[in-house]
């Protein structure tokens, strides 16, 4: 199975090559001002499961934090991947680029400390102040 995605302006396009897709929600400072939100959704793939379709080598990298960098399109700004975060190689593609609506599997909530006070929590899966239990960051 696979899902595709893409910016906002099509310029950029991927697949993503999985049975499903887990997400996250993330609650940081830096998710928080590169989506505009009060968090942001991720999907979670390794680089071996990520195709890009067209737009790949004109993706502007910004790092956002030591080692770890967010990929934008340089036409529409829509922020298109995250890596370099965790240290296993996965990268967080937003959910919010991929097409339709695919069935997302939310598996949890990350850097809850830093969550805005005008957005309440409202389910039952596990919250992380920061990186869950044995992801580095």
């Amino acid at each position: 199975m696979s899902f595709e995605g893409g910016c906002l302006c099509g310029a950029i396009r991927y697949r993503i090559a999985r049975k499903h897709l887990n997400a996250v929600h993330c609650y940081c400072g830096m998710c928080r001002k590169a989506h505009g939100t009060a968090f942001s959704t991720h999907a979670v793939a390794r680089p071996d499961q990520i195709e890009w379709l067209q737009g790949e080598g004109s993706l502007v990298s910004y790092e956002s934090s030591p080692g770890a960098h967010r990929a934008f399109c340089p036409v529409c700004g829509t922020h298109l991947l995250v890596h370099g975060q965790t240290g296993d190689g996965t990268f967080a593609v937003p959910a919010g680029t991929l097409d339709d609506d695919p069935a997302l599997t939310l598996i949890g909530h990350i850097f809850t400390a830093d969550r805005v006070s005008w957005f309440e929590i409202a389910d039952s899966l596990p919250q992380h102040a920061g990186w869950p239990p044995g992801v580095a960051g």
